[in-house]
Order: structure tokens, then C-alpha cells, then sequence
């Protein structure tokens, strides 16, 4: 798995610096990126992540998920509703690229930690002396979602959309906010699109349709 590096890196950087956030498309290859895409859809052991009223993030193993009674679940997802009317709240599925290996997942994952990988970040930006910090494989389903939030610690965030055939009005857009809460920005699920922020631009996962036909898959991360 290769990474495409035939860009225009000057144009990408002087947009960088205008509006904090870039978006790439097709840096890997269709059949790369369709490999990705299955071993989302299909292979990947996906835990349960939330944020409980208290304002706790909370991880539920498919373990757990299996022995626990149906309402105490239904509760547990009702108490991140709840969080999300008044503070910091997401509910999705996800799994941890950095503290778990995942054999279907090994090929994207190794590239993403490799310096190839910072080092095209870097050329995008202008930024230099990229970390990787955090990897993720997300996924959010029917009524999932990401409130709006900042993340002061990442210099520089990044998503990498591996969604087919989704509708702009299915929702799950990254939304970017401004300070005072407007809109200024949205992007759309798509296959093997690459967005990169800036880690203090608020922004949010817009609640996933109940009516969307499926969910939106991802790889997430941040650099300091």
C-alpha cells in the first residue's frame, strides 16, 4: 500500500494557511482504498464509544456488549443523548489503531505511522515535525454523532473517508464552526477522501441520518 504524492503541494499549503483545513482526494489507489473499505465493513472488531451524562467517555467492548442486558445498553446510549443537549457528547463505533493491532487493518495502519505519511501531511501544510499521536477506525451508524469540540492538543487532526455512495442528506458531514457557533465549512463523506485541520478548529460530526442506507467509515488521527 503506497501513498499518491502527485499533488500540488503549494496550492494545498497556501489553502492550509488561509482556512486551517485541506481536503485530498484519491492519495491511494481505488483498489487500496476498496480493501480499506472492506475490512471496515466487515472485519474490524468495533467497540462502542460514548460519552456517559456525567460527561465520561466510556469504551464497551463487543464483549461487553454481548453480556449486557438490552436496557442497561439502551440507557447508556439515552445518557449520551442526553450529555449531547448541554455539553461535549459523541456516540459511534470505533477502534483503537494505537494501544490494538488489527490484521485487516495492518497495511493502512502501518502507513499511517510511517514517516512517509507526516512527511506528505507536512508538504500539504507547510507544518513541520509531525507526531502521530492518535489513530482510530471509526464508524457512525443511524442517529451517531460528535458535538462540537476542539482538540488544543493536535496540531494538526486528520480524517480519512473510506464511505461509498453516500447522500448529503444523509448527514455525517464534518461540520467547522466558527467561534461564535456559525457554520463556515462542511465535508462530506466520500471513498478515499483525505481531510486535514488544524486540531483548534471547533467542529462537529453531524448526526447520521435514520434514513441513511448505511454507515459512514473512517480513519481518524491527530499529530502533535
Amino acid at each position: 500500500m503506497q501513498l499518491n504524492d502527485n499533488f500540488d503541494f503549494a496550492g494545498y499549503v497556501s489553502r492550509f494557511n488561509g482556512k486551517g483545513r485541506i481536503r485530498l482526494e484519491g492519495a491511494l489507489s481505488d483498489a487500496d482504498a476498496l480493501n480499506v473499505h472492506q475490512a471496515l465493513e466487515r472485519r474490524t472488531p468495533w467497540e462502542l464509544q460514548l460519552v456517559s451524562a456525567e460527561g465520561q467517555p466510556q469504551v464497551i467492548s463487543r464483549f461487553e456488549l454481548e453480556q449486557l442486558p438490552p436496557d442497561v445498553i439502551q440507557s447508556r446510549l439515552q445518557d449520551a443523548a442526553v450529555r449531547a443537549q448541554s455539553g461535549l457528547s459523541y456516540l459511534r463505533l470505533g477502534f483503537d489503531l494505537m494501544a490494538h493491532s488489527e490484521p485487516a487493518l495492518k497495511d493502512i495502519s502501518d502507513l499511517l505511522k510511517s514517516p512517509a505519511f507526516a512527511a506528505l501531511c507536512e508538504k500539504l501544510t507547510g507544518l513541520s515535525g509531525l507526531v502521530l499521536t492518535q489513530l482510530s477506525a471509526v464508524c457512525y451508524r443511524n442517529g451517531d454523532f460528535f458535538t462540537r469540540h476542539t482538540d488544543t492538543q493536535a496540531r494538526l487532526g486528520f480524517e480519512w473517508s473510506f464511505t461509498q455512495n453516500w447522500r448529503s442528506d444523509w448527514g455525517g458531514q464534518m461540520l467547522f464552526h466558527s467561534p461564535s457557533g456559525d457554520l463556515e465549512g462542511g465535508i462530506m463523506p466520500r471513498m478515499n477522501d483525505l481531510a486535514l485541520f488544524a486540531g483548534d478548529q471547533p467542529r462537529s460530526i453531524a448526526s447520521v441520518a435514520p434514513y441513511a442506507a448505511g454507515p459512514r467509515f473512517s480513519i481518524m488521527g491527530r499529530f502533535g
